[in-house]
């Protein structure tokens, strides 16, 4: 989750300003390719979205003016950037909301004027139509995070954040022509068991090694007391059906050894335990490359905690805030719905106007 002090204000002066009675506003920049500005968009609205259970994970909306994207550029050249802003004592502070691809427009007469309203995506999109000419072959012993920076540059991405891992591929792997470029790059990441790749509110891309929602911190709390900024309209669902207690990943690997990883939650604590259920309910997919054995067990685990989050699934509308990212961890605490522990943000999606709402998609941290 994005840090949020600047110009002498701390984070948590900042987020006590954003939960107290505040002056918000929205900047839109239109920029070319290579993102250099061409002009601040005078009359713009929209919406931004951020889903981290699909490939392109940030997806956007906006209306504007024809005649502001008209000129010396093609609108699949240009780029919209739109900003949070938040009045100070001091000021305006402002904060980037991500970077989007156009589309082609549809147009609309209103007011004596031609609006657009473009449907935009992150720079995921730049991968996932980007695709191998030629037959891609990683030899036994290449570095899963060179290979993976190789692939993302080769799309004219320049800026990464990707940490180093001293993990090499055991065998040889190979992709055939026409292989999209975002796919070949998550499946490195998983096979070191790192995130999917997105790209930050500045459009860098970004990988980490996965840490297990149970070790993680709360990044933010939302809290209904007398300074809360949630909405009238959460809701909550408990499904417990076909949630797996046993899970299990293997590799069939005709150029070397055969992997295999179980797991199995017998926790009497858990509800969806074989101890409490009394019977097995198992999920099992094989995984086309993994680093090595200690790395399917990690992912195997990961799996299985992640599976058993769907059983708390909230819905939790709030104020705007800027500071969203990835699968963010949060503190839910909503006395009404007799609600309070830790979540994982799967998605959220913002309506860019003061007095808009932030919908936030959140699945419980369950012990397993």
């Amino acid at each position: 989750m994005r840090n949020l002090a600047q110009r002498g204000y701390s984070n948590a002066q900042v987020l006590a300003m954003l939960k107290a009675h505040r002056t918000i506003a929205f900047d839109y920049a239109l920029l070319n390719q290579d993102e250099k500005l061409i002009r601040w968009l005078s009359k713009a609205s929209g919406s931004v979205s951020f889903n981290s259970g699909q490939e392109v994970m940030g997806t956007a909306s906006f209306e504007v003016l024809k005649e502001e994207i008209q000129g010396n550029y093609y609108t699949t050249d240009m780029r919209i950037a739109p900003y949070f802003k938040l009045l100070t004592p001091t000021g305006w502070l402002t904060w980037p909301l991500g970077v989007y691809i156009m589309t082609t427009p549809k147009q609309s007469a209103k007011y004596g004027k031609i609006h657009s309203q473009v449907e935009c995506y992150d720079k995921g999109i730049i991968l996932k139509e980007d695709k191998i000419t030629d037959r891609l072959y990683i030899p036994p012993g290449s570095n899963y995070v060179n290979q993976i920076r190789s692939v993302i540059a080769s799309a004219g991405i320049k800026v990464v954040n990707i940490p180093s891992s001293p993990l090499t591929c055991s065998t040889g792997l190979e992709y055939d022509i026409g292989s999209e470029k975002l796919q070949i790059v998550n499946d490195l990441l998983y096979a070191i068991n790192y995130t999917p790749l997105h790209f930050d509110s500045a459009g860098i891309a970004v990988s980490a090694p996965y840490i297990e929602a149970i070790g993680r911190n709360a990044e933010e709390s939302y809290i209904t007391d007398k300074n809360s900024v949630i909405t009238d309209g959460a809701t909550q669902t408990n499904d417990l059906y076909n949630v797996p207690n046993v899970v299990v990943r293997y590799v069939d690997n005709p150029d070397g050894e055969p992997l295999r990883s179980i797991y199995t939650n017998d926790n009497a604590e858990s509800p969806i335990s074989t101890v409490r259920r009394g019977r097995k309910i198992v999920d099992v997919e094989s995984v086309d490359d993994i680093a090595d054995q200690n790395t399917l067990d990690a992912y195997t685990r990961r799996v299985a905690i992640e599976k058993s989050q769907i059983n708390d699934i909230v819905t939790l509308p709030t104020a705007l805030m800027p500071h969203h990212g990835y699968k963010n961890c949060l503190y839910v605490r909503h006395d009404k719905m007799d609600i309070g522990s830790k979540y994982i943000e799967e998605s959220w999606s913002m309506e860019l106007t003061a007095g808009g709402i932030m919908n936030h998609n959140l699945r419980k941290v369950t012990f397993i």
